[in-house]
């Protein structure tokens, strides 16, 4: 689905035609990744995968295997940092338009120069951080639309409110169920040690399932 269409249904999700499921994983590759993808083969869903270009080099086959079996490799940034994204808490347009030529060169460098995604996720979010406009211009004039997520797995909040059983997440994951929202955009993370996360995403699929949701990917 475009990145632009899915945008859209985080503001409306229920102009969207279907009910449909969008499970997103923030922050890889790494070795986690490797277990999410075994995970999502065994329950035969698709997950879009927003990575950081930097980690890239160091687990080039893990796009690659991405792609192979039906994910979607989006955008991330480069360096995920912060003070150099939003420095003061503000957005810097400059390096957001830096990052994102460096995150789309490093992903065609492995998956081939045709590779494409119109689909880009602010670190820590487009809610978190302040003088968002001239960087969000950036991302339009690039074709690009930001996304970020209306249900998470928690598995990357502060200590003192982030899950701690997989009956707290699996309830965070699917508060879209619970509220009758058609369109659900999943925020859990690939990053290391994640095994919460990895508990938790069968029963956050199934419940997506029983409740008539179509998984998709966000291109």
């Amino acid at each position: 689905y475009p990145a632009a269409d899915v945008h859209r249904w985080l503001s409306k999700p229920d102009s969207a035609h279907e009910k449909l499921a969008f499970l997103t994983f923030d922050d890889g590759p790494t070795a986690t990744t490797v277990e999410v993808l075994k995970l999502l083969k065994n329950h035969r869903v698709p997950a879009t995968f927003f990575v950081v270009g930097h980690a890239i080099d160091d687990a080039p086959e893990l796009l690659r295997r991405e792609i192979a079996e039906g994910h979607a490799v989006a955008t991330h940034s480069y360096s995920h940092n912060y003070d150099l994204l939003y420095p003061q808490r503000v957005a810097n347009p400059d390096q957001v338009a830096k990052e994102l030529k460096q995150v789309k060169q490093t992903i065609r460098d492995v998956l081939g120069p045709d590779y494409d995604t119109t689909a880009w996720r602010y670190p820590g979010g487009h809610m978190s951080w302040t003088g968002m406009a001239a960087a969000d211009r950036v991302l339009q004039a690039e074709g690009m639309s930001w996304i970020d997520w209306n249900a998470m797995t928690g598995d990357a909040e502060p200590l003192s409110r982030r899950p701690t059983t997989v009956e707290q997440m699996v309830t965070l994951a699917t508060e879209p169920i619970t509220a009758g929202v058609k369109v659900s955009v999943v925020l859990a993370h690939d990053s290391e040690d994640k095994e919460l996360t990895l508990k938790a995403m069968p029963q956050i699929i199934n419940a997506y399932k029983a409740a008539g949701y179509r998984f998709g990917v966000i291109g």
